[in-house]
């Protein structure tokens, strides 16, 4: 009997287990799933081992371990379907679902890949930079307080130790600050990217290839950029407004993307699977070891991060996963365990006004608590100095009724950090102060310069509100 090609074409389409199938399907793809589903197995043993971070989780920090675990996976899946270093796009490392890193409140992180052999352009334009030009303040609609452009080599956490710090296994090429922007009339500004900087060329650029010297290990090496990062930093939520960005390959405008394959996707899966158990182990261990948030653990007798305490305001130490790389910014941070009807006292005192302040909190998972719906996170914008000069941050769980609230979202227990960002690092005597000191709540109003005033509970919900709103504009939620 002879078939028609109407009956070939059906006898293919039904034959699912035929060898033409199996060739479309590919075979590693098949085995990548499967990676991709042990990886997540492994992601949640991670959550749940009390060896990288002992402490017996509440259940609302297990319950918030599981929603940690999904947005890294979201956040991975995002970035590996969207880095085509030849059509780049920015798309968000971090927002209000995918905290990691002990990410700023006050910030918001984008990404876009990038080929270090190649050359992009990005196009800013941003509502009045006044600010940028000086650190006063300005009403009305503005751009954010600070952005820093960088070029980096990878995304730290990847492989799951803390060894990959002391090997600057993620380093900073190069960055730019708005201070440093050219900015026409329009609020428009561009920034080249590229391996070396054009001949004559004399705006804006940032380096894509560059020989760094790991100053861990001492070793000079040449390093290639894989992302652009972009920090857009807020300080007075109500009047700042994101910048409107665009990113473009040069010698890809206009040409058509090839389309993914099975090959494509099983690398993709492969690497989720392999990156997202150590995504949550590494930022673990950090907190565990590096930054001893639950104990001494290397036996000198000292906390990285003092309990109900406060380091002084430094540097970022080299290797330090997250640090905004370019002069200018400070940290100091502690341990916070609050006793009932206790708060954490935290004073700061600056000789120089810094450019931006900002004073945040973090979880079991280092993450910062909701910023959206509570008070959990202020800026020297939303608090300014007291008639002492001195800014009063206070972590409790129930509001003292008083500026300078630090709500804790319920957490008897957690980390916390000040940011100081400078045009230029001061001199060592005008580095901020800064001490903490546990205090009964009934003794709180003693300690407080006098005329603090009272916040009432409309005068916090007014405070909330605007924290809602401008969440949903910054991260465009809609």
């Amino acid at each position: 009997m002879k078939l028609t090609q109407r009956a070939i074409a059906i006898a293919i389409i039904m034959c699912g287990s035929c060898s033409f199938a199996s060739t479309v399907q590919n075979g590693n793809l098949n085995e990548s799933w499967s990676e991709f589903v042990s990886g997540i197995e492994t992601a949640q043993e991670n959550i749940t081992d009390e060896g990288l971070f002992p402490a017996q989780p509440s259940d609302r920090e297990l319950a918030e371990g599981y929603r940690y675990l999904l947005a890294h996976l979201g956040r991975m899946i995002e970035m590996e379907m969207r880095m085509d270093p030849e059509f780049p796009e920015f798309y968000r490392s971090v927002d209000m679902l995918r905290k990691w890193t002990g990410e700023n409140p006050d910030t918001m992180y984008l990404k876009a890949p990038v080929n270090a052999s190649s050359f992009y352009k990005v196009t800013g334009k941003a509502m009045n930079t006044e600010e940028w030009r000086s650190s006063g303040r300005v009403p009305g609609p503005k751009a954010p307080r600070i952005v820093i452009f960088q070029t980096i080599t990878n995304v730290p956490g990847d492989t799951g130790t803390l060894s990959e710090m002391r090997e600057c296994r993620s380093q900073t090429l190069d960055s730019i600050r708005s201070f440093d922007f050219e900015v026409d009339d329009s609020g428009v500004f561009e920034i080249l990217l590229g391996p070396e900087r054009p001949e004559g060329y004399t705006a804006s650029f940032l380096q894509t290839r560059k020989s760094i010297t790991c100053q861990a290990t001492n070793t000079t090496r040449e390093v290639e950029a894989n992302f652009l990062s972009v920090r857009e930093v807020f300080s007075d939520w109500e009047d700042e407004i994101p910048l409107e960005l665009s990113i473009i390959r040069i010698d890809k405008t206009g040409k058509g993307r090839k389309p993914i394959d099975a090959d494509f996707m099983s690398r993709k899966l492969s690497k989720i699977a392999r990156e997202l158990p150590n995504q949550i182990r590494f930022w673990q261990l950090l907190q565990e070891q590096a930054l001893e948030i639950a104990g001494d653990r290397n036996g000198d007798g000292i906390m990285t991060l003092p309990l109900n305490g406060i380091n002084p305001p430094a540097l970022p130490s080299d290797g330090v996963a997250g640090g905004v790389a370019g002069a200018g910014q400070l940290y100091a941070g502690g341990v916070y365990e609050l006793p009932e009807e206790h708060v954490l006292l935290v004073k700061t005192t600056a000789p120089v006004e810094p450019h931006y302040i900002g004073f945040q909190l973090n979880n079991r998972w280092f993450e910062g608590p909701d910023q959206q719906n509570y008070v959990s996170s202020l800026t020297g914008a939303q608090l300014p100095v007291a008639s002492d000069g001195t800014r009063y941050f206070i972590i409790a769980k129930e509001d003292p009724g008083v500026p300078g609230w630090v709500d804790t979202t319920g957490y008897d227990f957690g980390s916390f950090v000040i940011r100081y960002s400078f045009r230029e690092v001061p001199q060592e005597s005008l580095i901020p102060s800064a001490e903490a000191m546990l205090v009964h709540v009934n003794e709180l109003r003693k300690i407080l310069p006098p005329d603090i005033g009272k916040v009432t509970q409309k005068q916090r919900e007014r405070e909330v509100a605007v924290r809602q709103e401008a969440i949903k504009r910054r991260w465009r939620n809609y």
